[in-house]
């Protein structure tokens, strides 16, 4: 049992034995701060291995951002070769990053892109409570988002995620507004580079605007009280310029590249009406729920909160406790509450916005006297996953399946539909199933790569068929999937959302595609000359 609950016996010991060995030297004066950082850096990449070895889907939004990736390989113009809807371009640009240097994209390669936001954040993180406090303090900060991080195995919180990146922007405009903070004198470069970084997180992702705006208008403040004292407004409009920058040279991209309409209704006012959803009232309930559906994020939710208790009122030290920086840790994670919890959708992944900024507000409380009890979590939390492991008597047969599995899989329908096609083609699904694009390897020959969207009601639906039918004219895709059914996300009644529901597209597929038969299914259609041409 032990055997296989805990991995391999040697695999898991490893992993297990390093993080024991970093809350050890977490609390050690004379340990220099490089060997605890490749530590940590160790842990976080050992333990993920597994997943990123895994070459197949563990969340649906991952098909999505690396379809993207691949389509971007061949057309690179955002807006007009691909819609995010959610997630921005930066979140869909770094996943060309391997196909650059000749790698495969594919969920390999996005968890390892993936891997270095995490570990980039990590560091942060870390220099941010440093250069705040001490190493010593910094050590403990980054323990529990680095355990809970590296031992969950919720797919949530494993898979490529759209929030890490922003988490990573977040993390380096953090770093930059305390080292500001700290130094007491401003200077203009450094604000410059914390509007800058603030100015790209929309164009990440949207959602993570809120917690981005606290950090923004924390560094315009102390810009503006430096100013008043020195007499100089350099940094201050640093800060702004900065800011600007980004936003700046996106505008004209979208201008030179005739996709104004499209970032206002697709990027703005789509994703306006997607996240309308809860009011502040609603808040709390809302990410309750999202509490209920991960323990993993329970348990670290709630330690975290009773070593905020201890540190707050048991063994206070109000010596530590910043005036700016304390409102501002609040500030940010009310913020980002209110980022999660904004769209009322329960999707486990918004929760990982949630984890730097609950360290962050838990930092200014650690004393010399509650130190140990950090250590302390930091030891339950580590037995809170090992126990999992014990009990769980399928975990070693995850684990050997998950390393076994580095090959693409590829679908009865994709194997079908790749001998029609060549490697520049471009493939089309209706629905949700987003994993064939990675599976054929193809790009999208619309700019959403599902149509989910083109199929619920919404004030913008005529806009996306119209759009869908303006892609489809100018691509003319090879191949044309209707995937309503069984294996589609959401949409699943053929009758009412199959392809037919929209009759233009209906009007299109049938004059230009043969039908090739249903497969497991899906409904495979290939454009008549691919066809003649095969016969």
């Amino acid at each position: 049992m032990l055997q296989q609950g805990i991995y391999a016996t040697g695999y898991g010991l490893a992993i297990y034995g390093i993080a024991l060995f970093l809350v050890i030297i977490s609390l050690r004066r004379q340990t220099g701060n490089g060997l605890f950082l490749t530590g940590a850096a160790a842990l976080i990449t050992i333990a993920r291995l597994p997943y990123i070895l895994f070459n197949r889907e563990l969340n649906a939004d991952e098909s999505q951002v690396i379809s993207h990736a691949i389509t971007l390989m061949h057309d690179p113009v955002y807006w007009r070769s691909v819609d995010g809807t959610t997630i921005g371009p930066l979140n869909n640009y770094l996943l060309v990053i391997p196909g650059l240097f000749g790698f495969q994209i594919d969920y390999t390669s996005s968890r390892f892109m993936g891997l270095l936001c995490i570990i980039g954040s990590l560091y942060f993180f870390w220099k941010t409570i440093q250069m705040m406090y001490n190493s010593r303090t910094a050590n403990l900060g980054i323990l529990f988002p680095l355990f809970f991080l590296a031992f969950t195995y919720h797919p949530d919180f494993v898979h490529y995620s759209s929030e890490q990146l922003p988490i990573l922007l977040l993390s380096v405009t953090l770093v930059l507004l305390v080292m500001i903070y700290r130094m007491q004198a401003t200077v203009p470069s450094h604000a410059y580079w914390l509007g800058f970084v603030a100015g790209t997180i929309p164009f990440a992702k949207l959602q993570a605007v809120p917690p981005a705006l606290v950090l923004a208008l924390a560094g315009l403040y102390l810009c503006f009280k430096t100013a008043r004292i020195q007499k100089s407004y350099r940094a201050f409009v640093a800060l702004i310029a900065g800011g600007l920058s980004f936003p700046f040279l996106v505008l004209v991209f979208i201008l030179i590249n005739g996709l104004w309409s499209d970032f206002i209704d697709f990027y703005i006012s789509g994703n306006a009406i997607y996240a309308g959803g809860n009011n502040i009232m609603e808040i709390p309930s809302t990410f309750l729920n999202l509490l209920v559906l991960s323990a993993d994020y329970q348990v670290f939710f709630i330690i975290s909160l009773v070593l905020l208790i201890i540190s707050g009122l048991v063994f206070p030290d109000y010596t530590r406790k910043s005036r700016f920086l304390l409102p501002v840790s609040l500030l940010y994670f009310l913020a980002t509450l209110y980022a999660i919890t904004k769209s009322e959708n329960a999707f486990v992944h918004y929760l990982n916005l949630g984890i730097y900024p609950l360290i962050f507000c838990i930092v200014h409380f650690i004393s010399d006297r509650s130190m140990h009890f950090f250590r302390y979590g930091a030891v339950v939390l580590i037995c809170w996953f090992g126990i999992n492991d014990v009990l769980k008597p399928t975990r070693y047969q995850e684990f050997k399946s998950r390393i076994s599995a580095r090959g693409l899989h590829q679908s009865p329908v994709v194997e079908k539909l790749l001998t029609y096609t060549q490697k520049e083609d471009k493939m089309v699904v209706w629905g949700w199933q987003c994993r064939y694009y990675v599976e054929a390897g193809l790009s999208q020959g619309t700019a959403e790569n599902h149509s989910e969207r083109c199929i619920f009601n919404h004030p913008l639906r005529q806009q996306y068929r119209d759009r869908y039918m303006q892609d489809l004219q100018r691509n003319r895709p090879a191949v044309f999937i209707d995937a309503v059914g069984k294996n589609s996300l959401w949409v699943q009644d053929r009758e009412s959302q199959g392809y037919e529901s929209f009759p233009e597209l209906a009007r299109f597929i049938d004059e230009n595609y043969g039908f090739q038969g249903e497969i497991d299914g899906d409904r495979l259609f290939i454009r008549n000359d691919r066809i003649n041409n095969s016969l």
